[in-house]
């Protein structure tokens, strides 16, 4: 694995190897064919930096993921805890122990084109950035996917190619590009109305695209279209080309070309011979509003994501086998999910994780190491669905038999945050960063904090994980400011509380945010929940909700029975009055 990577960097005289998680597309979940840095390390969390040394390595990842990345990581390869005051950057620890004549090597195609760019522009010392793919050390490396891709049916989404394509060009003459290359997929299958199977849980294809004020180029594998797309596409002025005809098309543009930095690989990047604009993809903007019958087809999946997670819950409350584990509870949440119409996939690997295990942001189980659950204890399940009308996430904290009274109050003090957020009444102009202050509140009163981000967007039968809108307390790219709430946008407000060893709390609903009304401060915003059931009662210490956190929790409450009330039998409707009953 690792030590014959090591061995490689020796020969060809190469200080550090620079190891993303990243796809040619810059991809937060990616393939099995693309996993280079989990196979060399062993890590298996969605985000982390590895940095080999031809004796050392380091592997660089977040909060949500320490402990999980402690477990995990083979022998040898150091931790570095991002976010903590005594470990560097990723980028400060290669310029400090990069010396004059040094050499980095990099994959270009899986390698961000800003990471290169900054740290070139950083370097104080003469050392050699080397693009050159060394994944020949990957034994048995598996294929790249290569599923069929589809016309995503406009009856879900209510806009056509020719739409979205006019309004790009639209913010292309405002800026005056003459072309806009687009490499992330979620942007690409937004855009193009296209979907398939090639990354996990997201229906996704491979692809990259040039838009140009007159002709647009989507780039997809051979052998994953037919005829029959390609003239579809041909009514929205759209040619499908060969994947790798990018590189040489890409060479071929002149005037001013609109790239995401922080989201184009360095190979593509290198081909750009004109003037360059940075900046986001105006896509991820336009996607982020969702249209009106987006917001309707949202509805409708939350409605069946309801009814299973609703389903779900009762069986656990009332018939969990005295055998149940955490991967039979997996697979038994995933049935009450297939039951629903138009359920395609989940939305993620569901996380179901047993007292101390949920104190772990992004742990999974698994049949290696299955865990039994017994009839005490919390029980945190994150998880969620893809529907042809929507994408799902939600998070429930299940309360199974006995808990202390630590685990009560934090279980209180995880809604109290929620409903900051839910309830919130705000100014239009509200950014990401202000609304986290506001939810982030209700912990830090206690003197306790969670490290990572309160929400986030979610697509519309896209990617589970979807900016800009995120929910967090710091910029996550500091070329972007943090996206101001707009009408039309869904994200997930999901606070907790993880206490390592223990246990771990998290609460996720989904929200839209909507107009409220407009006077002479201004037009004033708020959110309305699109989730779809109960918070466990059993976990709640009523003595800590002001008044105004209970008639909003059992608004909620009446909201998820009278939705869910024609679709649950009499046996779980009259279980389903006990837990939205009035507190």
């Amino acid at each position: 694995m690792i030590k014959e990577l090591q061995k490689r960097l020796k020969e060809q005289n190469i200080k550090f190897y620079y190891v993303p998680t990243d796809d040619d597309h810059q991809s937060e979940i990616v393939g099995e064919h693309d996993q280079f840095r989990k196979y060399l390390s062993g890590f298996t969390g969605s985000a982390g930096v590895l940095v080999v040394g031809q004796e050392q390595a380091w592997l660089w990842t977040d909060g949500r993921y320490f402990i999980q990345a402690e477990k995990e990581l083979y022998p040898g390869i150091k931790l570095m805890k991002m976010g903590n005051a005594d470990v560097p950057s990723v980028k400060d620890f290669l310029i400090d122990h990069l010396d004059d004549g040094d050499v980095l090597g990099f994959n270009g195609k899986v390698t961000t084109a800003s990471f290169i760019i900054d740290l070139d522009e950083g370097r104080e010392t003469d050392f050699e950035l080397k693009d050159i793919d060394m994944t020949d050390v990957w034994t048995n490396r598996p294929e790249r996917s290569h599923e069929p891709a589809y016309i995503y049916d406009v009856k879900y989404h209510g806009q056509s190619t020719a739409q979205k394509l006019e309004w790009i060009r639209g913010y292309m003459e405002e800026n005056e590009c003459n072309a806009h290359i687009i490499t992330s997929l979620d942007d690409i299958a937004w855009t193009f109305n296209i979907r398939g199977k090639d990354i996990p849980h997201s229906p996704m294809v491979m692809a990259f695209s040039i838009i140009t004020l007159d002709n647009a180029y989507l780039y997809l594998q051979d052998g994953t279209y037919d005829e029959t797309m390609i003239e579809a596409y041909k009514n929205d002025g759209v040619e499908i080309r060969s994947y790798d005809d990018i590189y040489l098309d890409t060479k071929r543009l002149s005037g001013q070309v609109l790239v995401d930095l922080s989201a184009i690989n360095y190979a593509i990047y290198s081909f750009i011979d004109c003037e360059i604009m940075d900046g986001s993809n105006p896509s991820q903007y336009f996607k982020s509003i969702k249209s009106d019958v987006e917001i309707e087809n949202t509805k409708h999946a939350h409605l069946k994501d309801g009814v299973a997670m609703t389903k779900f819950m009762y069986w656990l409350k009332t018939s969990m086998p005295d055998d149940a584990t955490e991967c039979s509870i997996t697979d038994k949440l995933l049935s009450f999910r297939e039951a629903q119409e138009l359920f395609t996939d989940i939305s993620f690997n569901t996380i179901t994780a047993y007292k101390e295990n949920a104190a772990l942001m992004h742990y999974h189980p698994s049949h290696e190491h299955d865990v039994h659950v017994k009839k005490e204890g919390m029980l945190l399940i994150d998880s969620g669905g893809q529907y042809l009308d929507g994408t799902t996430d939600i998070t429930r904290t299940f309360i199974l038999g006995e808990i202390s009274e630590t685990e009560r109050k934090y279980f209180t003090y995880v809604l109290k945050a929620m409903l900051k957020m839910q309830e919130a009444v705000f100014l239009y102009g509200a950014n990401g960063i202000w609304i986290d202050g506001l939810v982030r509140h209700e912990l830090w009163k206690q003197h306790i904090d969670f490290q990572c981000g309160t929400g986030h967007g979610v697509g519309h039968f896209l990617n589970v994980h979807e900016g800009p809108n995120d929910i967090r307390p710091r910029l996550r790219d500091p070329r972007k400011p943090s996206a101001i709430q707009e009408a039309g946008m869904i994200t997930t407000d999901e606070p907790g509380v993880y206490i390592e060893g223990q246990f771990g709390i998290r609460l996720e609903n989904e929200l839209l945010c909507v107009e409220d009304i407009k006077n002479e401060y201004g037009q004033w915003m708020k959110f309305e929940p699109l989730t779809l059931c109960p918070i466990d009662l059993d976990g709640l210490d009523v003595s800590l909700l002001t008044t105004d956190e209970r008639e909003a929790l059992n608004k909620y409450h009446e909201f998820v029975r009278e939705s869910l009330k024609p679709y649950l039998t009499d046996e779980e409707n009259e279980w389903l009055k006990t837990y939205t009953r009035g507190i």
